[in-house]
């Protein structure tokens, strides 16, 4: 089976119904829990179902389908930016510094963590609402709040295209610019 849009939405919509009914049905014993909230809820199943749904299928054609671009709102503000070679590397040695010669025998050795993509450079986005941005540039003030977003999937599949709406919707509540990668 095709691993798409479509395909995704026909698995993954009779457990957002069935959930929505139930979480109605058996309000009490959900009190005093997360999921008494229906979004948490809801969520929590749906990337449930999706993760069982994507173990039938490649690691390449959940990459391709994790990794398709999304569009920005046009109320968002998006600066797509490359980490310099040095910061990565100083960031590299910080944290063997920190772990000490166990914690890195520990995380299985200092190099596979690290970005080693020859040729390519390493990119981030700064996003934030573009109301802020633009009443910062007016105050000449520097941004208060910012929070660095790493999402999981361990760049198994995944990408800030799609993690961007959860990313902007921190932005919005935190009144931050939030770093990306």
């Amino acid at each position: 089976m095709v691993f798409n849009t479509i395909s995704v939405g026909t698995v993954v919509t009779p457990t957002v119904i069935e959930t929505y009914l139930s979480h109605y049905l058996n309000r009490k014993p959900l009190r005093q829990k997360p999921t008494a909230h229906i979004s948490y809820h809801e969520g929590l199943q749906l990337i449930r179902r999706f993760l069982q749904n994507a173990a039938y299928h490649t690691v390449e054609e959940i990459q391709a389908f994790t990794s398709q671009w999304v569009p920005t709102p046009r109320w968002v503000k998006v600066e797509e930016v490359t980490i310099p070679q040095k910061a990565i590397d100083d960031a590299a040695e910080a944290l063997i510094t920190q772990l000490g010669h166990k914690g890195i025998d520990r995380v299985g050795g200092s190099k596979w963590w690290q970005w080693r993509r020859d040729g390519t450079s390493l990119k981030a986005e700064w996003i934030e609402m573009r109301a802020d941005h633009e009443k910062r540039k007016h105050s000449k003030e520097h941004c208060k709040r910012i929070m660095l977003y790493v999402h999981g999937g361990a760049y198994f599949f995944g990408s800030v295209d799609e993690h961007r709406y959860q990313i902007q919707r921190h932005a919005r509540k935190l009144g931050a610019r939030v770093l990306a990668r």
